[in-house]
């Protein structure tokens, strides 16, 4: 099934189910001093590149899952501890350095892993604000392209100490950072949703800045 498709359909389901339990209008939501629990998804689009001497590089579009734990200090002000993978599909289109002509195309995914702090600011106190939120995170990024045999030693708790080769992949490690802005529902006294845009990158220059949709359902307690 489409990676769209799902987005919208978890989305229009958990819409669904929240507005079916009405906020109280006398009852005056407590954030402050309490924890946040969500799943999280992050959508992102389809994007081509274009690479030096005719190569080319097509990214599908993806929805990525994550999860986070975050502490509001009040009714505005949460920090806390986020996790988020993506593995975005690609088609390469790779160009002979000695004979343009030749050409090969491969596909494979991009994997990324994040973790690190995140922080909210909730511009209101009720049931329903609006909100800015940042992160800055440490990111773990493998391109699944073959780079060769690697060999080293380990210890296994079943077979023992064990020395061998094994395949390695073109990736690396990077700072990755985020901002956003969306909205937050609060229905209940225990559940909410988060809608919101966030503006990713990373420190490193081959791995270029994402516009993401980003989805929260949790809870509070």
């Amino acid at each position: 099934m489409n990676r769209k498709i799902i987005f919208l359909t978890v989305l229009i389901l958990s819409v669904a189910t929240l507005v079916q339990a009405q906020p109280d209008p006398n009852f005056r939501y407590q954030r402050g001093g309490k924890w946040d629990y969500s799943l999280q998804t992050r959508y992102v689009g389809a994007k081509d590149y274009s690479g030096e001497g005719g190569s080319s590089l097509s990214f599908q579009d993806d929805l990525g899952w994550g999860f986070g734990f975050h502490y509001n200090f009040n009714q505005k002000f949460s920090l806390g501890i986020e996790f988020g993978w993506h593995s975005i599909n690609y088609n390469s289109l790779i160009v002979d350095g000695e004979d343009p002509t030749h050409t090969e195309t491969y596909s494979s995914s991009l994997d990324t892993s994040k973790f690190g702090l995140a922080g909210s600011w909730n511009i209101l106190e009720g049931h329903f604000t609006p909100y800015v939120n940042g992160g800055l995170a440490w990111a773990m990024i493998d391109t699944n392209i073959f780079a060769g045999w690697g060999s080293g030693c380990y210890w296994d708790p079943y077979w023992g100490y064990i020395c061998g080769t094994y395949p390695a992949t073109y990736g690396t490690n990077a700072t990755a950072y985020n901002i956003g802005v969306g909205g937050r529902l609060e229905v209940g006294k225990s559940m909410f949703m988060r809608l919101g845009y966030e503006y990713s990158g990373m420190s490193v220059d081959v791995i270029e800045a994402q516009h993401m949709v980003r989805f929260d359902l949790g809870f509070f307690n």
